[in-house]
């Protein structure tokens, strides 16, 4: 390895984790405290802007001090800001290990608050951006999930927790859908497990017609009859569509 990349790298190390890795070149102690903070800072006002319910949760100190971890143990994959808050994300859920201090939802509540910003900046295909474009007095032979929303499931009720209510211990599994609208709206729609199924169902097979659709959910519940899922399919497809979390995938002739 070149001078300069060993050069670069202790620099690096230094940046991130300065008490664990002094840097020793001759450079003014005082500029050095500028890039740290400079550094350290971005990363902190990243993660504080995306995690503002999970930061709240915190003390000042104790924010600081995981923001500084995650700046000094975790490597980074991606090179753009966007993707911080993703980072964030897998670095509580795969390497972190959670502190005394630490509210035992802490990777679920991050998760939740991520799904906001990676939904809003999702990009469309052209074909995708077309779908959006659906004449709602069109009748819709076949459904898919919008590429604009993501079905979520949760141990905690992420959705309510707050500096006022903090759960300490899983309960009943929540299910949303995170959607961004054509008016580029991100919303949070709280659904139930049957809701939560049907979609997952659509997604798995790209898209599904109606009859497709009525008989995979029969087979998925046994114990009700037939006529009540298809009518309660029917309802949730409608519901689904009007949200724009459904889209037509072909319009009938």
């Amino acid at each position: 390895m070149y001078d300069f990349q060993k050069t670069q790298l202790a620099f690096i190390d230094h940046l991130k984790d300065p008490d664990n890795n002094p840097f020793s070149h001759d450079i003014e102690p005082r500029r050095m405290a500028i890039y740290r903070d400079l550094f350290f800072n971005n990363i902190k006002g990243f993660l504080s802007s995306g995690f503002p319910v999970l930061e709240s949760l915190y003390t000042t100190k104790q924010w600081n001090a995981l923001a500084r971890q995650f700046f000094a143990e975790h490597e980074c994959r991606s090179p753009y800001f966007t993707d911080i808050s993703k980072e964030f994300v897998e670095y509580l859920s795969n390497e972190y290990e959670r502190q005394e201090h630490d509210p035992i939802f802490m990777a679920e509540l991050a998760h939740y608050e991520w799904m906001e910003l990676a939904v809003s900046i999702r990009k469309l295909t052209q074909s995708q951006i077309e779908s959006q474009a659906w004449d709602t007095s069109q009748p819709v032979s076949d459904v898919q999930l919008s590429p604009l929303a993501s079905v979520v499931s949760y141990q905690f009720p992420v959705h309510q927790i707050s500096q006022d209510y903090q759960p300490s211990e899983a309960g009943e599994p929540v299910y949303l859908v995170i959607h961004r609208d054509s008016d580029d709206q991100v919303d949070f729609t709280l659904i139930t497990a049957m809701t939560a199924h049907l979609l997952v169902t659509i997604e798995n097979n790209t898209h599904l017609s109606f009859e497709s659709l009525h008989q995979s959910m029969i087979e998925s519940l046994p114990q009700l009859e037939s006529e009540q899922v298809i009518q309660g399919v029917n309802q949730i497809v409608q519901q689904m569509l009007d949200e724009q979390i459904l889209l037509p995938y072909s319009i009938s002739a």
